[in-house]
């Protein structure tokens, strides 16, 4: 007899799948508030408004409100009840008012677990006097005993009282986590570019309101693009045509001659180009510099919604900065270039969204894209050097940039031109023939020159961190064997001499763990650019109190001075800050060793929204005629110095909008002062 058996089996999710599509598959709050808006689209609102009140503290709420067409309890039970519904799908794709669905996965919803413990859930369609409620605890979710069946959300309709509307009330309650100005403005400036700034899409608009931070609000501002020296429009048609119009003239049909056929489909790209250069031509400097820094990247919209991350300053999604490096006078770098890209959910079918709704999913279709897009760019770069170099100079600006096939065509044709000249006129352009060959001879070491000195600085940046993370375990064993002994030393044993020798040793390590804490503000991050909030007096705190060992070993005293009235914020990573910080100290320590009183001060005001800082030592001061090379690279007025400290200074302050000199000041000693703005909120309007 057989005992074989067979069935059928349907799966049973626990009820933690929920936390599994929500908490924890969106990355982070800033990503659950954006899908929430997009819900609000797809619901053809007009309006969204974010409220947060007391978020800053636990105990805060945040409420996200529409004016859409809400839901019946039909809706609420049979599709919003529904995970990964297929609803939005059977409706051709369009919502009531013919916009294209954001929401593809049916799971947006669930960002809200990810932002807060509780959701309470209020809507009410057009015309209609009812109302219905639901409350979701997600945190009942997150159980291994339970199946999701087992999790009951409780709701209820009700006569709607007071004024009509219509819309969707989202209250979220418990906030898994407290909210800072850098999440405001971060999601602040997510939300003013989730909608194309390049078109007009009017009938949708989002507005945050905040107790605590009441300066987040407001819509884009975009005063500059029309000033753009270069702007582009190209339309591909999803075949081999791509037709491009530059500013205002007609368009252009280029044939596409890459290899193998484009699958990316129909793709409009808006591209907007400007010389860092010559910024005052479209407007004032610190203004533009504040807004490009920005906006600068080129993002990806679909059907009028932005797909993040694409255009964020960290995503250089088309390596446009490596692409550059090759041929730096005429390619363009990530921030020089404003730009979107355009495609849609109809005819660009296999460009589509991870599942974590951060970027498209790696495939052919994007591949393509990215080739479409360095074609694109390819001819704004040939116009763009047709506008900077007229006709008959581009050949030779690039010949002196280094580019070696120009270059030598350019060089072989002068060679043949004086050879065919005679008397005075061959004399002259055989001293232009010597003189070129003299000046790439010597652009060639000069080069070879900076590759060599830089490559020693990134293998002494690239020991440092080795050094530490070599030191780093050992120095943590030390730490707690001394922790260890000194716990058995409070029980009572031990010797005066003993626990004297013990408490040396801690304080030993103590120092190295601020040596430690040096050496890591030396290691490269690749974050110079990402914009950040300080507080200037912590910080110069924080650099008193790293650098003083060093400044006791070497006799030296140390003043620093803040106002004391109210609190001055200023942009600036605060790990490049202190970086710049101890790079000065490091130089006027060079300087400092023999003056007979040893003083730094640093003294940091504020004025036009700038933060300015002074650094000012008591050594024999920076020579009049050194005090326009001493932030050259390589320059130095020590003999055994690498004239790098200052140059990387001046780099930092650059990067961060501000600018950085030499004083002249009556009396010995060297004063250096660099300013960075202040605090703003974003590049937005009040309305």
């Amino acid at each position: 007899m057989k005992n074989n058996q067979s069935g059928s089996v349907a799966f049973r999710p626990r009820a933690r799948l929920m936390k599994l599509i929500g908490a924890e598959l969106i990355s982070n709050e800033v990503v659950a508030l954006v899908e929430l808006v997009k819900n609000a689209h797809d619901a053809d609102a007009t309006e969204v408004t974010i409220e947060f009140k007391a978020v800053t503290e636990p105990g805060g709420l945040i409420t996200v409100s529409d004016n859409g067409h809400g839901m019946d309890r039909v809706t609420l039970l049979e599709c919003w009840m529904e995970p990964a519904s297929s609803w939005k799908q059977g409706k051709g794709g369009r919502t009531k008012k013919g916009r294209r669905f954001l929401g593809e996965k049916g799971v947006g919803r669930f960002a809200a677990d990810k932002l807060a413990a509780r959701l309470e859930m209020t809507s009410r369609c057009p015309g209609s006097t009812q109302e219905i409620s639901a409350f979701v605890d997600w945190d009942r979710f997150d159980s291994d005993d339970r199946m999701l069946s087992d999790i009951r959300c409780q709701w209820r309709t009700e006569r709607g009282t007071g004024k009509p509307w219509h819309g969707t009330i989202l209250t979220l309650l418990g906030l898994r986590t407290t909210w800072n100005e850098r999440m405001f403005r971060r999601l602040s400036t997510r939300l003013a570019r989730l909608v194309t700034p390049f078109s007009d899409l009017s009938d949708f608009r989002v507005t945050i309101e905040s107790d605590e931070f009441p300066d987040y609000g407001g819509e884009l501002e975009k005063p500059f693009l029309d000033r753009a020296p270069y702007k582009i429009d190209a339309r591909f048609d999803g075949g081999t045509q791509v037709a491009i119009r530059f500013g205002k003239s007609k368009p252009e049909k280029h044939s596409w001659n890459g290899s193998g056929e484009l699958q990316c489909g129909l793709v409009r790209i808006q591209l907007f180009a400007f010389d860092l250069d010559a910024l005052a031509r479209v407007g004032p400097v610190p203004e533009v510099r504040g807004w490009l820094k920005q906006w600068t990247g080129i993002s990806i919209y679909r059907d009028g919604f932005r797909v993040w991350p694409y255009g964020e300053p960290h995503d250089d999604w088309l390596r446009l900065d490596q692409r550059r490096v090759n041929n730096p006078v005429v390619r363009l770098s990530n921030n020089q270039l404003v730009g979107a890209v355009h495609v849609s959910r109809a005819a660009n079918p296999q460009l589509r969204d991870q599942t974590s709704r951060e970027g498209l999913i790696q495939n052919r279709a994007l591949d393509d894209l990215r080739r479409l897009m360095s074609f694109v760019l390819q001819i704004l770069e040939a116009e763009r050097q047709k506008i900077r170099h007229p006709a008959g100079q581009v050949q030779l600006t690039q010949s002196l940039s280094g580019n070696g096939n120009v270059d030598g065509s350019v060089y072989l044709e002068l060679e043949r031109v004086t050879q065919k000249a005679k008397g005075s006129l061959r004399a002259e352009l055989e001293r232009v023939c010597r003189n070129l060959r003299d000046t790439r001879a010597n652009e060639a070491l000069r080069q070879q020159k900076l590759i060599n000195e830089y490559t020693d600085l990134a293998a002494l940046a690239q020991l440092s961190g080795s050094v530490r993370t070599a030191i780093q375990a050992p120095l943590t064993r030390v730490r707690a064997a001394a922790e260890s002994l000194q716990g058995s030393l409070n029980g009572g044993s031990g010797t005066q001499a003993l626990r004297s020798e013990l408490k040396s040793l801690r304080t030993g390590v103590a120092a190295l763990d601020d040596r430690m804490e040096m050496l890591t503000l030396f290691e490269g991050n690749g974050q110079k650019h990402r914009r950040r909030t300080i507080n200037v007096r912590s910080e110069f705190d924080r650099f008193t109190t790293m650098i003083r060992p060093l400044m006791e070993e070497k006799g030296v005293s140390l003043d620093t001075s803040v106002p004391k009235d109210g609190m001055l914020r200023a942009e600036m990573r605060p790990g490049l800050f202190l970086r710049l910080l101890f790079i000065l100290a490091a130089n006027s320590l060079d300087w400092i060793e023999g003056a007979r009183h040893r003083q730094i001060s640093v003294e940091a005001t504020q004025a036009d929204a700038r933060c300015i800082v002074t650094f000012s030592d008591t050594g024999p001061g920076i020579p009049v005629e050194y005090r326009d090379r001493v932030f050259d690279p390589f320059f130095s007025g020590k003999e055994q110095g690498q004239g790098l400290g200052l140059a990387v200074a001046r780099d930092l302050v650059s990067s961060h909008q501000g600018e950085i000199k030499v004083l002249r000041r009556r009396g010995s000693g060297a004063h250096i002062q660099f300013d960075v703005p202040l605090k703003r909120s974003r590049a937005t309007l009040d309305r």
